[in-house]
């Protein structure tokens, strides 16, 4: 039970982080993002190391830092994805990455009770409803114009101009009118599967470390994972000029404020991982999709379609047969 609540946790994490992701790419470069985001993230590990001082093993190193540079190489296709085109339809599809652990679950010899094997079709099939019937190129239905102080609501809209832009040859955000939903579309499949992937791996790691949740094998595997995502990231970096990886105060309070939800999620899912089935665990925590879709309804005043209510409504029941089956 305790795996179902902390991978639910993490989805609710990356949901809003999510969010705050797609307003900071759209004013930085996404590998600006990434870079300060992830830093953040290491160093508040890392100050937990020095206190805890977990023990780490080749084993423990080796799936860590696959699972980090997998999903360093996923997040950076996401973070073009939410640059090209709508949150509201990159979040759902790039959730679809829940069918990969599910599937690698099941073929692993993992049981899974007929409840909770309904749920999961439930979430799956909800989160997928959700990415089918997302804004497309048809008008946004988001509510009456953008009033002067409510600037946050276009998260939500077709991808607006950066409101501090950066000079077009530093390669930092792409150029007007080149946002595209069709190759939205793509990167945020090509994400889902690294996304999938990465909790394959990362049950990996963290039956390498055993510990069965505990603090010390927990922190070493966030570690890992973090680091190779660092590694990563700054070979995307090494792309950008200078101008465009500065770590200019808007840039650091936006990565920071990501980075600081994505450890809070990255704790919570390594321990749900390493004490629950990966069949149940990885479709829980693969839920910021649904997560960013109700923000956008409570929090920035979208207005989704009634398909997409039915496919969150079904991810919620999912939720609640996994959690009991």
């Amino acid at each position: 039970m305790l795996g179902v609540v902390l991978a639910v946790v993490a989805s609710l994490a990356y949901g809003l982080s999510d969010v705050l992701s797609g307003a900071a790419v759209r004013r930085h470069s996404t590998a600006s993002v990434a870079l300060w985001s992830q830093l953040t993230g290491l160093a508040l590990l890392g100050l937990a190391a020095l206190v805890v001082r977990p023990a780490l093993s080749w084993p423990v190193l080796g799936w860590g830092l696959a699972a980090g540079a997998l999903a360093a190489v996923a997040l950076l296709l996401f973070y073009t994805a939410l640059q090209r085109g709508r949150t509201a339809v990159v979040a759902p599809v790039a959730g679809s990455g829940v069918v990969v652990p599910v599937v690698a679950g099941l073929l692993g010899g993992e049981p899974l009770a007929w409840p909770a094997a309904l749920g999961v079709a439930a979430v799956v099939a909800g989160v997928l409803v959700v990415a089918a019937a997302g804004d497309g190129d048809g008008p946004d239905t988001s509510g009456s114009p953008e009033p002067a102080d409510r600037p946050h609501r276009r998260l939500v809209r077709s991808s607006p101009a950066p409101a501090h832009p950066v000079p077009a040859d530093d390669r930092c955000v792409p150029e007007p009118g080149t946002s595209s939903t069709r190759s939205s579309v793509v990167l945020a499949a090509l994400a889902a599967a690294g996304f999938g992937g990465f909790f394959v791996l990362l049950d990996l790691a963290t039956t390498s470390a055993g510990g069965s949740g505990s603090v010390g094998p927990t922190l070493a595997v966030a570690l890992a994972v973090q680091a190779g995502a660092v590694a990563v990231t700054l070979l995307a970096a090494a792309g950008h000029t200078r101008a465009c990886l500065a770590p200019r105060p808007a840039l650091l309070l936006a990565a920071g404020a990501v980075g600081l939800v994505d450890v809070v999620g990255d704790l919570a899912l390594v321990v749900a991982v390493g004490i629950g089935p990966l069949a149940v665990v990885g479709p829980l925590g693969s839920l910021d999709p649904v997560v960013t879709v109700l923000i956008a309804v409570a929090v920035l005043g979208e207005r989704p379609r009634a398909v997409q209510v039915v496919g969150v409504a079904a991810v919620l029941a999912g939720v609640v047969l996994v959690a009991t089956g």
